[in-house]
């Protein structure tokens, strides 16, 4: 599901790593599913996947002379599916313009024994008066040649290169730590020990992407003007309750339930998705 962005400001200068051209190719991180057979406590500061953990990012697109406005919401739920012989947690990734749902995504992510959070797949739809339009992306780790990739590392440090996954037919997705231990304020409050990950090709990271430790992801920045200019920023986190928590589950469920039907030769196969009670 793409995400949406902010104006960068004074990266360059907050930044070590900012200004420094990134390298001309990162690496693939190994899998292996025996590596995610460790403790139940391993989790990442930075990317937690503690069920009912829900965010909402305001954003803006200015496409001509039109600003176009949306708000993203970002939901850790409590249901899981086995892909690749690993455990993944669907977190809910949904996008609303003008109050409307326009696509939401079911996200599976797992961290390893270590903390690493990888990426084992994804399902996206998009929707018009409410109604579903069609599946713009439907991928799982082992199936038609696409293979898990990290999205954060447990110990983010600057310089660090991986590409966050691989999915059959289109580009390796590059990422690169730029900086790590910033202070970052966003409408809702202000973070310390932010990690900003450089997003995109290896030649031209076009974006920014910050990361708080408790809550995840509270800002993405362009780094040039120009062009559509997107921005996204945090503007409230909360702990779900359980009915809340169970709604957004109920959700994330139906998506796999349909994404077998609509995707069938991805997720027909597949296990089904499930709560973990």
């Amino acid at each position: 599901m793409s995400a949406a962005l902010l104006v960068l400001g004074g990266v360059a200068a907050g930044c070590g790593g900012g200004d420094d051209a990134p390298p001309e190719a990162a690496p693939a991180a190994r899998f292996d599913a025996g590596e995610f057979a460790g403790p139940a406590s391993a989790h990442n500061a930075w990317l937690p996947l503690e069920p009912g953990l829900q965010t909402v990012r305001e954003g803006s697109l200015n496409r001509g002379h039109r600003k176009l406005t949306h708000r993203r919401v970002y939901t850790v739920t409590d249901v899981v599916k086995r892909i690749d012989g690993v455990r993944a947690v669907a977190v809910l990734d949904q996008d609303f313009n003008g109050g409307e749902l326009a696509e939401q995504a079911i996200d599976f992510l797992a961290p390893d024994r270590h903390g690493n959070v990888w990426s084992m797949g994804s399902y996206t739809e998009t929707y018009e008066g409410g109604q579903f339009v069609n599946a713009t992306d439907g991928w799982l780790s082992g199936v038609d040649g696409s293979h898990a990739g990290i999205l954060l590392r447990a110990e983010p440090r600057p310089g660090m290169r991986w590409v966050e996954s691989t999915v059959a037919g289109d580009d390796p997705e590059p990422r690169r730590v730029v900086d790590t231990g910033l202070r970052k304020c966003v409408p809702l409050r202000c973070y310390d020990d932010v990690v900003v990950i450089g997003e995109g090709a290896d030649s031209d990271e076009p974006e920014y992407k910050y990361y708080a430790p408790g809550v995840g992801g509270i800002t993405t920045e362009p780094r040039y003007s120009g062009g559509e200019q997107e921005k996204e920023i945090l503007v409230n986190a909360t702990q779900l309750s359980r009915r809340g928590l169970a709604e957004m589950s109920a959700e994330a469920l139906r998506l796999d339930t349909h994404a077998r039907t609509v995707a069938r030769d991805v997720f027909g196969p597949s296990a089904p998705a499930a709560r973990d009670r």
